[in-house]
């Protein structure tokens, strides 16, 4: 079966032309053999019924003869027979010498126990008589030809009324094999005729007829190569003319949308790359005035926060509504969908006789503006490619404005980023990279922003032979912060040139500054001296944290001389309030100063780090070195707050007596 599909599908592989003339051949061969098969078949059939006809004439009259013999001799006479069989059945008398085509070639005949009592052949017969049984014994006439035997065989009772007379077997020559065989070529040849002439008549009608067939073919092939000139001659007003002509409408019609495309493609390129606002909106308006060919036009931008249209660009504002009184461009972005001003003048969103018509622009759920387009310039209406075109062009346009935004907010967000760690370097670079070297003692310090630039401050100072400790916090966090707290450093510095006392540099900075403090504004700050020799500490404290002091043998102690912060009072009342508190730092004492950014910080539960955790912390660490402190205080902080971001700048000092 599949054999039989392969064998009816091979032509499908061929060439158009030669699949034509192969369907030709084989639908001539099929209905060919058809008939030639239809023919031999009723050709045999009647072939036959003249045959079995004259066999039996034969056979009855074989009949009659032997049944006269019979009744002449009371016997079969062997010699007699033979002489009838040969010089008279069936002879044509006076045309001796001619012989009937029917004549029997071999005859038996059979007593009524099967015996053979006569025997004539006047042929060589392959398969000699042999007796038969009483079984088999033929009680009816009956014929047989096998296949396509050269004889006719024909069996019956001589006398079915008296059965000793005999049965007889005849076997009568006959031409059927012959005819069979005559016809059979003749019916070849003939087919072979037919399909010849059929084969040239379809090579002439491919080559004719199917011509403009080859030639689209041909152009097809030259389109897929990329060639968009092709064009077809159009001969005849048929399908196949109707089809040339097609062809070539499409042809052009591909051709100019191809330009279309690739001058949208250009537009797209050269809006995309364009960043500048400015140098966008000017190649917007060149791209719709061009490919609208409109004879005014008008760019709204949405604002981002108000239902307002802000007009970025227009040409022929004379020719288009005012701004206030252009609905069209309001009830197109209003319903997200291009409307159209139509030739009698009414709106819809229909693209049918449009003059006039308005584009929202969109990037996502984003309303980003509107195109407002007039009229073209020779006043014809616009086509549906060209409103598709232009819609096409719009949505490019709301992306690339969108980008365009996007790329501008993030240059500002980069060049602030920028600033940022450019700010974050110097103020990193105005806190000591280093602790002090002071004999007798260990000092670990450090600062951590919450933000990239933070409002904490700690300091080493050692001007003439005096070591200062000072630790700060600016109330807030970020930029204003941190330049607060640069001037506040470049006072104390400033200061401790020339004043010993941490007291008096607090008072003087304090004068200096809260003049220009902003109200809500203030600065909490401890300054230390310690004096190495004596092993004196005089603490001055502005409003800050108490200074902790942990004894060797865990024991908690608190410095919290008077202070208000700086900025918080007049200066006669800061002056008045502030006061300094002295105290002998002992060996194995650890001397802590922090912002509260170390006791507020916060888990994921919002509770605090607190005062109490960072007493038994540093009670707990005795043995510790001031740098080993410093780290753990940082990572136990760091622990707590895990999960949350953090909300203060950090900034912690641990002096050390060893």
């Amino acid at each position: 079966m599949n054999r039989l599909i392969r064998l009816f599908r091979w032509p499908l592989k061929l060439g158009f032309f030669k699949k034509i003339t192969a369907h030709v051949i084989i639908v001539t061969l099929v209905a060919g053999i058809t008939i030639t098969v239809a023919t031999a078949f009723q050709f045999r059939k009647e072939l036959y019924r003249i045959e079995y006809d004259t066999a039996y004439m034969v056979y009855s009259a074989l009949i009659s003869h032997l049944n006269n013999h019979y009744d002449r001799y009371g016997s079969y006479v062997q010699r007699t027979l033979d002489q009838d069989m040969l010089r008279k059945f069936m002879h044509l008398g006076a045309h001796a010498d001619r012989e009937l085509a029917h004549r029997p070639a071999h005859v038996v005949i059979y007593d009524k126990e099967g015996r053979i009592r006569y025997e004539y052949a006047e042929q060589v017969i392959d398969a000699p008589a042999e007796p038969l049984t009483p079984v088999t014994l033929p009680v009816v006439p009956s014929l047989r030809h096998e296949g396509l035997a050269p004889f006719i065989e024909v069996t019956g009772p001589i006398d079915p009324g008296a059965p000793e007379r005999g049965y007889v077997a005849i076997m009568i020559p006959t031409s059927i094999r012959a005819q069979l065989t005559r016809l059979l070529t003749q019916s070849t040849i003939v087919l072979l005729v037919v399909l010849t002439v059929t084969i040239l008549l379809s090579l002439l009608f491919t080559r004719q007829v199917l011509a403009p067939i080859r030639a689209l073919t041909m152009a097809a092939r030259a389109v897929h190569r990329g060639d968009l000139s092709q064009q077809v001659q159009v001969v005849t007003d048929d399908e196949i003319g109707e089809l040339a002509t097609t062809f070539n409408d499409m042809i052009f019609s591909m051709d100019r949308r191809m330009d279309v495309m690739h001058r949208m493609q250009d537009w797209t390129v050269r809006i995309g790359r364009q960043m500048n606002t400015k140098r966008l909106f000017e190649a917007l308006g060149e791209m719709f005035e061009r490919m609208s060919a409109a004879d005014s036009y008008r760019l709204y931008l949405q604002e981002p926060d108000a239902d307002r249209l802000v007009t970025r660009l227009e040409f022929g504002a004379d020719r288009l509504p005012s701004e206030e009184k252009d609905s069209l461009a309001r009830m197109a972005l209003r319903e997200r969908w291009t409307m159209y001003l139509k030739e009698d003048g009414t709106a819809d969103n229909e693209p049918t006789n449009v003059s006039e018509l308005a584009i929202p622009l969109l990037s996502g759920k984003h309303r980003v503006g509107v195109i407002r387009i007039g009229r073209k310039h020779d006043r014809s209406l616009y086509d549906d490619d060209t409103l598709t075109i232009l819609q096409t062009l719009a949505q490019h346009a709301s992306v690339a404005i969108d980008n365009a935004n996007l790329y501008q907010r993030l240059a500002a967000q980069e060049r602030m980023a920028q600033e940022m760690t450019l700010a974050r370097q110097i103020q990193q670079h105005m806190l000591p990279a280093s602790a002090p070297e002071i004999a007798g003692y260990e000092i670990a310090g450090g600062s951590a922003p919450a933000l990239e630039v933070g409002g904490d401050y700690f300091d080493y100072i050692q001007p003439q032979q005096n070591n200062y400790i000072m630790i700060g916090d600016v109330s807030g966090k970020g930029v204003p912060a941190a330049l607060v707290m640069s001037i506040v450093r470049a006072l104390i510095r400033a200061y401790l040139e020339f004043e010993a006392s941490p007291a008096n540099m607090l008072r003087k900075v304090n004068r200096t500054i809260s003049l220009d403090l902003e109200q809500e504004m203030f600065v909490t700050m401890s300054g230390l001296q310690l004096d190495e020799k004596a092993h004196r500490l005089t603490v001055a404290r502005a409003g800050h944290e108490p200074v902790l002091i942990c004894h060797g043998d865990g024991s908690l102690e608190r410095l919290t001389p008077p202070g208000a912060a700086l900025g918080m009072l007049d200066a006669e009342d800061f002056d008045e309030v502030l006061a300094e508190m002295s105290y002998t730092v002992q060996s194995g004492d650890t001397v802590l100063l922090y912002t509260d950014g170390i006791t507020e910080a916060q888990n994921t539960a919002h509770e605090e780090f607190g005062a109490r955790r960072l007493e038994q912390l540093v009670q707990k660490s005795t043995d510790l070195s001031a740098r080993e402190l410093f780290e753990r205080i940082i990572d136990e902080v760091q622990s707590f707050t895990s999960g949350m971001s953090q909300l203060d700048d950090i900034t912690l000092v641990v002096i050390r007596r060893t």
